[in-house]
This record gives structure tokens, sequence and C-alpha cells, in this order.
């Protein structure tokens, strides 16, 4: 009985403070011996995501809007993490001029989803700066991913310093 009081009264903590602050924000920057054109390019690449994120269970671009400095898509992403499987709509938004990337929801299992790509030239070559912020709308799902809210981010932003490995040339630093 005791288990169950305190499994209970855990439960309503984590409800009471997801109430209070739903949304999960995270914002992170890096130093990397790239190109910032060519990990723009990585990561505008979305429908190869699949290809090394590796929760991706299926990615399909529903839409797709080129122009000359800006693409524009729609894609749906099916996910899967921890016993768990999603499937959201986002647009993505790449412009090429600034280097920038935007993306918001579309329909999911999110109440919010949106996430920022800027990439700068850097002496060591780019400067990478990534935001995220979500806010699922089962509040278990929302304390799934807060409680592992740095393990995921790590796994996703190391997918793509190993694909742009791959992909790309290092550059030498102008220190």
């Amino acid at each position: 009985i005791t288990r169950m009081r305190t499994s209970r009264d855990c439960a309503q903590r984590v409800r009471r403070n997801w109430l209070a602050d739903p949304v999960t924000s995270h914002r992170q920057t890096l130093d990397l011996p790239y190109r910032p054109e060519d990990l723009f390019d990585l990561a505008a690449d979305v429908g190869r995501y699949p290809e090394f994120v590796t929760w991706i269970q299926s990615l399909k671009i529903v839409s797709e809007q080129d122009e000359p400095d800006r693409m524009r898509c729609r894609a749906e992403v099916t996910v899967g993490f921890k016993g768990f499987r999603e499937t959201f709509v986002t647009d993505v938004e790449a412009r090429k001029p600034e280097l920038a990337i935007n993306v918001g929801l579309v329909r999911g299992p999110f109440r919010k989803l949106a996430n920022t790509w800027r990439f700068q030239p850097s002496p060591t070559g780019s400067r990478v700066e990534f935001t995220i912020q979500f806010e699922f709308r089962n509040f278990v799902l929302q304390a799934l991913a807060d409680a592992n809210k740095s393990y995921a981010i790590k796994r996703v932003i190391d997918a793509f310093i190993a694909e742009a490995g791959r992909r790309y040339p290092k550059i030498t630093p102008t220190i």
C-alpha cells in the first residue's frame, strides 16, 4: 500500500510540475570543423534523416517547394523510442542565404514542437546553434521525454556530427 501511495504522490508531483511549465526547451551551441554551408545542407536534407538518425522509423516528404534561396517541405515522421511509437507532421523552411532552418508542428502528439538550426562561419569552421521546444499533449509522454531529454538530444546531435564526417571534409582552422 505504501508503494501505491508513493507512486500516486510521485505522479501528482510530476503532473503539477508539468502543468506549471509544460514546455521543454533546449539550446545548444557547437563549434564544428566543417563549412557552415555543408552543415546547412545536411540539416536541410530532411528526406535522408532515417539513414542516420536511428529512431526515425520512417519519413515521408508530403510536399516540397524549392525556390532559388529557400526550400519548404512538409514531412511526416514516425519515431520509435523506448517502446513508444509516434507519428507527427512538420513544416520545414530552409533559407540558404541566412543559413537558417525552422521547423514547426502541423499535427501529432505534441501541443507544441518547434526547432531551429543556425549556422555561422567561425575560426574553427562553423558555429551551430540548435534550439528545440516541445510539449506533448500526454503528460506521461512529456515526463518520459523530459527524463530522457539530454540523452535524446545528444544522440541526435552526435548522429548529425557523424553524418557530417561521412559526407564532408574537415576544414583547417584559421586561428
